[in-house]
């Protein structure tokens, strides 16, 4: 998402095989969250808001619903077509701080899938963004401003037929399910938004080869994983404690564990909280037979 990217292939339908589901040509995601929020300079006027009217403004909001290409008009005239399998299931995204200098965000959704889409992608992808404004305010606005909460209000909230047995057996585990971890882990990205751009552009690159090449061009996890590191060294972004670099280096472990059948090991010192989430991931071929 960061990348700005709304192609499918080959990053995106390697980790979420579904992806073409939703896609109107099977080439991109037409209503891909990423692209949105560079459109029209959205993610920019976010943090200038916050200069140009104070720290308490209410104006950084960001659309990803676009009349100009969402309307049944726009569909037509802008991509010709009768009606489209994607249109944002999220419509707008409002920063906003509290006199307690808390940076909160809210996510006004349509529809959402509780299993698919809510849990497993949206509650992410924005806390991730919310992470990366809130970075660039501390340097840029004030300091003193600290990470706040995620409020997603959607407004037709469901599970799909086919997901209704996986939402059954997580009810009937709830018992066992570690829900008091808090993460402490810090996170840190480049110094702009378009240096923070660069970089997830680069991370999207490097794993893409990995992704595509045939075995012989890849190196060792240890030496691809060195590569890696380089990419964050060549945007001054530290590695050591940094959960953005914990999440990069699980996504190229993931990578070779589907291709080449090695065991996801990560070299990330990071809290238990984000340890247990990889070592206990559905994803994680090594829990198939305790999960």
């Amino acid at each position: 998402m960061l990348a700005g990217d709304n192609r499918i292939n080959p990053y995106l339908t390697f980790f979420l095989p579904r992806a073409p589901k939703y896609s109107d040509d099977g080439v991109i995601w037409r209503a891909a969250y990423g692209e949105r929020l560079y459109a029209h300079g959205q993610l920019e006027n976010v943090v200038q808001q916050f200069k140009k009217e104070g720290i308490f403004t209410r104006r950084a909001v960001i659309s990803l619903y676009m009349p100009d290409r969402d309307t049944n008009d726009s569909l037509i005239n802008v991509y010709n077509l009768e009606n489209s399998l994607d249109i944002p299931c999220n419509n707008l995204i409002h920063f906003f701080i509290t006199p307690d200098k808390k940076l909160n965000i809210k996510i006004t959704q349509r529809s959402g899938d509780l299993i698919f889409g809510v849990s497993s992608i949206n509650i992410f992808e924005f806390s991730l963004l919310q992470e990366l404004v809130l970075f660039i305010l501390q340097r840029e606005v004030d300091n003193q401003i600290e990470l706040g909460y995620l409020h997603q209000s959607v407004t037709n909230l469901h599970i799909y037929a086919d997901k209704i047995d996986q939402a059954n057996e997580i009810y009937k585990r709830k018992e066992k399910q570690k829900t008091g971890l808090i993460n402490n882990d810090k996170i840190s990205f480049p110094t702009s938004l378009a240096s923070i751009k660069l970089l997830f552009c680069d991370i999207v690159s490097f794993l893409e080869r990995i992704i595509i090449d045939i075995p012989q061009k890849i190196d060792t996890l240890d030496k691809e994983t060195e590569k890696l590191k380089n990419i964050f060294r060549k945007h001054l972004v530290e590695t050591e404690r940094n959960l953005l670099w914990g999440y990069a280096e699980a996504a190229l472990s993931y990578i070779f564990q589907e291709r080449f059948n090695k065991t996801i090991e990560l070299t990330s010192k990071l809290s238990n909280d984000f340890n247990l989430s990889v070592t206990s991931n559905h994803f994680n071929n090594s829990n198939k037979e305790c999960l």
